[in-house]
């Protein structure tokens, strides 16, 4: 193992709360990406970053905001925290997880009592917090929903507002009684467009929806006070000033009417971006621009003067999302989220900023070119790295496949100049896709739910067929339909599927595909390794590893020394091709393999917690296999001679040549061969590699005429 260090720090602002600071001066304090996850204190009029404090034990987090005695309360994933302190404090304390099971504690908000609301992912619930007091579970909003990404609260009242993801609903929930009321208007539920950002301000209900679409709502009966126009911030100023409430669309400064409960674009003030945190000082509306890099505005309502400028938020290490291996040897990373590029050099150790792309998802080369397949929009990318690095140039978008229902391109193949896509469902929908793009003609086809239901998460080509493997699960918020994970084949000639198989049954998720050194199809279901006979789709082999399922980033590797390699759940096993047993390389800490064309495999790092989520993700490391004394080997099942089968068994041995690779039978005829081979037999078996019947068997097919 050779550990390349972290590859790129960067800026990932989540979320800005504006509120006071230390000394009683204003503040924007950020909740930001990190190894760990930090909350910022810059300084919004001065411009200067006052503090900066850990989150430990996160990786960043969604939810920001200050109670009345001046706590700073965030909450965190992918260990669903809830964390405060003082400003000025060196550290921030733990309050731990704020219920149960859950990994990401979303859209914090304070009430009039004090205490702090929020929403939970995977479970879809509410929570409060007391000082104090502890921690209170408010119940799952919506059964069978996983995400409540914010509330709204009025303590006067003692009503919470949950919006909840992602097949549409908005819930009041009443504190005192527990009553629950869904008023997301009729006409919209179970559109995946789903209610994302609260805010409740002057009496009325602010929602931006996951898409962008943006309502405001009457927060008892739920109904449509205004609606017809677009919201890209975190939500609206959480205020009123002048009768007005503000927002971002677009790149413009926006603000709602609350007298003629009208929206309209604040003339000639441009945002530049999303507002991801909002607050008025002196009378001037301040915002945080998201979320990468450090952008900000002012504006006053009185002289209609604004002004767009800098914060210093300071850069942090952050996970990487995806690795790959250039075919000049140079290893690229892409940060999760974030989507800067980097890419190192490993002969000399330098890392080069590249830019920023989307967080990319699958990646692939073709000609010395690269494909990237990009969160959330599903786009498609194309990178010359033999040309600069210009965001939205090099690499330049050739299409996109939300509209088709996806947001995850995972994997890649190609045959000739078709390059073949596999993809899983936006949120809230069933069913990936096969999406065909002809490089010749610049034009691609989408093949929705080859297998019903179910993503495509893996591919390869063999002889005329591609291969594809598929996961069980639908997309964000959706629970499965399908109970087992599918191969299908599909004629590169015809453009028709042919044939759908279930090689491990039960299996979630078929991550993995790939041409084995043997020529056939090796795959990797859930913690089962497959190998599967083209020629007539049986399972010929199944090899169970003692690992459980990561996710998309469990990855097989064929090995020049013939060996395939096993990378889930952060080990890496090492399978003999001949006898198909395995042997652990690494026992932990490595997640998203890629192979370089040297044999070496490279990771990202990770810790796995108690709960199985993987943090400290921010190092490369490289793993570098056994050496091989014999490249090629010679992978015939039993040993043969001159033809003849001897029924032995071919086997490795420790510096990775074959019996095969070792008898040389082909270089010696008539006497020679014979004392030749018993030569080597009786090497062998004093190395302990066959036995004495064994050897006697080699021999006496080599004495045969």
């Amino acid at each position: 193992m050779t550990d390349f260090g972290v590859q790129s720090t960067a800026l990932t602002v989540f979320e800005g709360h504006f509120g006071t600071g230390q000394d009683g001066r204003p503040a924007v304090f950020s909740v930001q990406m990190g190894t760990p996850g930090v909350v910022a204190e810059v300084d919004p009029v001065t411009r200067e970053l006052r503090d900066t404090v850990e989150l430990p034990g996160s990786s960043g987090g969604w939810g920001i905001t200050q109670a009345a005695d001046g706590t700073v309360y965030a909450g965190t994933y992918p260990n669903g925290h809830l964390y405060s302190f003082k400003p000025g404090q060196e550290q921030a304390t733990d309050l731990g997880q704020v219920v149960p099971g859950e990994l990401y504690a979303y859209g914090l908000q304070v009430g009039k009592d004090g205490k702090v609301y929020g929403g939970t992912y995977p479970g879809a619930k509410a929570f409060s917090y007391t000082p104090g007091e502890g921690f209170r579970d408010l119940g799952v909003m919506v059964e069978g929903q996983q995400y409540t990404p914010d509330v709204a609260v009025d303590t006067d009242r003692q009503l919470l507002w949950a919006a909840v993801g992602s097949a549409g609903h908005l819930i009041r929930l009443d504190l005192a009684t527990g009553e629950k009321r869904d008023i997301w208007p009729e006409a919209l539920r179970g559109d995946p467009s789903y209610p994302y950002d609260l805010n409740l301000v002057a009496g009325k209900l602010f929602v931006k929806r996951s898409k962008g679409q943006a309502l405001v709502l009457d927060p008892d009966s739920g109904a449509v006070l205004a609606d017809g126009f677009t919201m890209n911030s975190r939500g609206t100023t959480k205020v009123a000033e002048g009768g007005y409430v503000y927002f971002t669309s677009g790149t413009e400064l926006w603000r709602y009417d609350l007298a003629a409960d009208r929206p309209e674009a604040v003339p000639g003030v441009a945002s530049g971006g999303a507002g991801v945190g909002w607050g008025f000082i002196d009378g001037t509306l301040y915002a945080g621009i998201g979320n990468y890099n450090g952008d900000a505005f002012s504006y006053d309502p009185r002289t209609g003067a604004s002004q767009r400028f800098k914060l210093p938020f300071p850069y942090q290490p952050i996970d990487i999302n995806n690795v790959t291996a250039g075919p000049d040897g140079r290893i690229y990373t892409n940060l999760y989220i974030n989507g800067n590029v980097a890419v190192l050099d490993p002969a000399t150790g330098k890392v080069t900023q590249l830019g920023r792309a989307a967080q990319t998802d699958g990646w692939f080369w073709k000609d010395g070119k690269l494909y990237l397949g990009t969160y959330p929009n599903g786009a498609i990318m194309h990178y010359d790295p033999a040309q600069p690095f210009v965001t939205d140039t090099n690499p330049r978008e050739l299409f996109r496949l939300i509209g088709d229902g996806q947001n995850r391109p995972v994997a890649f193949a190609a045959a000739g100049s078709k390059v073949y896509i596999g993809s899983t469902p936006d949120y809230g929908l069933w069913g990936g896709a096969l999406t065909v793009y002809d490089e010749a003609s610049g034009e691609h086809t989408v093949r929705r739910a080859p297998v019903a239901d179910q993503g495509v998460t893996s591919l390869a080509v063999l002889g005329n067929t591609l291969w594809g493997g598929t996961s069980i699960y639908g997309g964000g918020g959706t629970t499965p339909k399908a109970t087992d994970a599918k191969v299908f084949t599909y004629d590169l000639a015809s453009g028709e599927k042919r044939s759908e198989h279930t090689p491990v049954p039960g299996a979630k998720s078929i991550t993995a595909l790939v041409k084995g050194p043997d020529g056939l199809l090796w795959g990797l279901a859930d913690g089962t390794v497959f190998i599967m006979d083209p020629a007539t789709a049986n399972v010929v082999k199944q090899v169970k590893l003692p690992a459980g399922y990561t996710g998309v980033s469990d990855e097989l590797h064929v090995n020049p020394d013939e060996h395939v390699y096993a990378s889930l759940d952060g080990k890496v096993f090492r399978i003999d091709p001949l006898s198909k047993t395995f042997t652990t390389a690494v026992e932990s800490g490595l997640y998203r393999g890629a192979q370089d064309g040297s044999g070496n495999i490279w990771f990202r790092s990770g810790t796995k917690d108690a709960l199985g989520s993987v943090q400290g993700g921010a190092r490369l490391l490289r793993y570098t296999p056994p050496a091989d004394a014999c490249k090629g080997s010679d992978l015939t099942p039993t040993v043969t001679i001159k033809g003849r089968d001897t029924g032995v068994a071919n086997r490795y041995r420790p510096d990775g040549c074959t019996i095969e690779d070792l008898i040389e039978d082909e270089k010696y005829t008539g006497p020679q061969l014979i004392a030749h081979v018993a030569k080597k037999s009786a090497e062998l078996v004093a190395a302990r590699l066959i036995t004495k019947e064994e050897a006697g068997r080699i021999v006496s097919a080599a004495a045969k005429p």
